[in-house]
């Protein structure tokens, strides 16, 4: 068994291509949840009519009216 013995080097190599590895999973998985979410917002505004471009405005409004309602 003296031939399996790994000295430091080899060990700190296994630990830097995990976390590279484990970092391109995390990525890869923000990328996909990223562009589930944006194209079920693009749903939601075509369901409901509402342009990308007004959908910031829109979003000011319903603050606007938020705070007006808790403020009654």
């Amino acid at each position: 068994m003296e031939g399996s013995k790994m000295d430091g080097s080899s060990y700190l190599t296994i630990a830097y291509l995990g976390m590279i590895t484990g970092l391109a999973i995390w990525t890869w998985t923000v990328v996909v949840r990223s562009r589930s979410i944006e194209q079920r917002l693009a749903a939601v505004e075509s369901t409901i009519g509402v342009d990308a471009s007004d959908a910031g405005n829109i979003a000011q409004q319903s603050t606007d009216i938020t705070a007006a309602d808790a403020t009654d």
